[in-house]
């Protein structure tokens, strides 16, 4: 009797574990929509709605779900004009917004509307800018960014007057579309080797991006400097980095706000288009006074060979691309960078033509270069997706592989060092492969497809604060049929993810509760 009231007990928290670890997901009716005019956008969770933005051709939709993902409503934004250049949604935790770009005659038109957490909208779209084009200028004009805090948001545009002179005016809005300021300013580019890139909103409002050299047109960065326009300010300030005996990859830039920091790093090589070494990273305070922190991180022998998957250690890190930055709250970051490439008929992509890497809006990162030979530079910030990639040749393969995770104290050292193991492709098609971060605050887990008899199935691996990875069992009710598009998906609360799926070649959308 005594064992049985020792047992009993232990299979009770036994059992109330497993519920609290186990998953439950929700799924949409197919839409039977024309997928391949199909874009979309998750946009988050309010109240008891879950609101998903979708456009057809040249319609526009929010389309409002229930906890169960049973459609209660599908408002059309009759206000977005048929031709409409460009839409992008944003979302904060009192509602979302809609920027959209058209023309009319010679004039493009900037306008921005507030959406309530039924998908109708608040009040009159608004007019944020308007620019007047010459003949044959292109009309992609206006980018759109948000500060972390989701608090702020900026239009900004880029004309060259000259090949070399650009002029850029930004307007930072409030939350709720409220002009704050307006500013402009004179940049200058010597030759197609440079290019400004990776633009980004800090929470008080500051612009930055940062200006890169490379020798030739795709080779490392050489030269860089971070760029920051103050939000009272209509001169600029920079900062140049000393990029001792290191050639840098794709600049990142990463803001820490709670501890007033500007982050930059990428992947570095000790020589003009060698392997790719290690790991630099600069610290610069937001005045952009002091000295800075600038570190480099050679990865070692043990980090290579979990690294490596089919390559030689040597070259275990040339197909890695860096994804996400996350900032701890000791002024650390948490770095993740994934094994990305792929071969046609005509030969395999390297570093130097991934099409994850140059030029692509989506992958890795949002990383667009603006040149002196551009006329509008308009950077690709969509705030859709589409369900079709960005190549859909008949010869090709995508492979996503391992996922390299790095965690660096505040000065920028190495605390840990870790992979997740493990390995995807499809042919003609990238939108089943790559991985989804979700943050429960305790860990993360890495949400990624595996193949089981030639269907994507749902998995997870969790990696907890000291770098430990664990393998997560399969999800539960992964309905036979249901295709994860699992990088498009986007976390709308502490435990909740929205996730497009595929479906017998229609589209639908999974609530997955963790």
């Amino acid at each position: 009797m005594k064992i049985l009231k020792t047992i009993v007990p232990a299979i009770i928290l036994l059992l109330a574990v497993f519920s609290a670890k186990a998953q439950r997901i929700y799924y949409s009716e197919p839409d039977r929509d024309d997928l391949r005019q199909l874009k979309f956008e998750v946009m988050g969770k309010y109240g008891s709605n879950y609101l998903v933005y979708k456009s057809i051709r040249s319609r526009h939709f929010i389309a409002v779900y229930d906890a169960e993902m049973k459609q209660k409503d599908k408002i059309e934004l009759d206000f977005i004009p048929d031709r409409a250049i460009n839409v992008d949604v944003f979302s904060n935790p009192e509602h979302s917004m809609v920027i959209y770009q058209y023309q009319k005659k010679n004039v493009v038109y900037c306008m921005g509307v507030q959406i309530d957490g039924n998908g109708k909208k608040i009040g009159e779209p608004l007019e944020l800018d308007t620019t007047q084009l010459s003949i044959f200028s292109d009309n992609k004009i206006y980018s759109t960014i948000m500060s972390d805090d989701k608090q702020k948001l900026m239009v900004f545009k880029m004309k060259n007057r000259q090949r070399d002179d650009f002029s850029i005016q930004t307007v930072l809005l409030s939350h709720n579309l409220m002009p704050l300021r307006k500013s402009s300013f004179n940049y200058h580019l010597e030759n197609s080797r440079e290019a400004i890139a990776d633009f980004y909103l800090d929470n008080d409002g500051n612009f930055l991006f940062s200006h890169v050299t490379r020798p030739a047109s795709r080779d490392y960065i050489n030269e860089a400097k971070l760029v920051v326009l103050p939000v009272y300010a209509d001169s600029i300030k920079s900062f140049k980095l000393t990029l001792d005996k290191v050639l840098l990859d794709e600049l990142r830039i990463k803001v820490d706000n709670l501890n007033g920091r500007y982050i930059l790093t990428s992947l570095y090589s000790k020589s003009k288009r060698g392997n790719i070494d290690g790991l630099f990273t600069a610290i610069i305070n937001k005045d952009l006074t002091g000295t800075d922190i600038e570190k480099t991180i050679e990865f070692d022998d043990e980090f290579r060979a979990l690294a490596k998957g089919d390559n030689s250690a040597k070259l275990a890190f040339n197909d890695y691309f860096l994804k996400h930055l996350v900032v701890k709250k000791d002024g650390g970051l948490l770095i993740t960078g994934e094994n990305t490439y792929g071969n046609s008929r005509g030969g395999g992509f390297n570093r130097w033509d991934n099409p994850w890497m140059w030029g692509n809006s989506f992958y890795p990162g949002n990383y667009w270069g603006w040149n002196p030979y551009n006329n509008w530079g308009w950077g690709g910030y969509g705030g859709w997706n589409s369900p079709y990639g960005f190549n859909n040749s008949q010869q090709t393969r995508y492979y996503a592989d391992n996922i390299m995770v790095i965690s660096l104290d505040k000065d920028a050292n190495m605390q840990w060092n870790n992979v997740i193991a493990k390995a995807q492709f499809d042919d003609n098609t990238d939108n089943m492969i790559s991985y989804q971060l979700m943050n429960s605050g305790a860990e993360l887990l890495f949400l990624y497809n595996e193949w089981s008899r030639r269907s994507p199935l749902l998995n997870a691996q969790s990696l907890d604060p000291n770098g430990r990875v664990n393998k997560e069992p399969p999800l539960k009710s992964l309905d036979k049929g249901y295709e994860f598009m699992i990088r498009f998906g986007k976390q709308v609360s502490a435990r909740e993810m929205i996730v497009p799926c595929l479906y017998r070649n229609s589209f639908s959308f999974a609530r997955i509760e963790f």
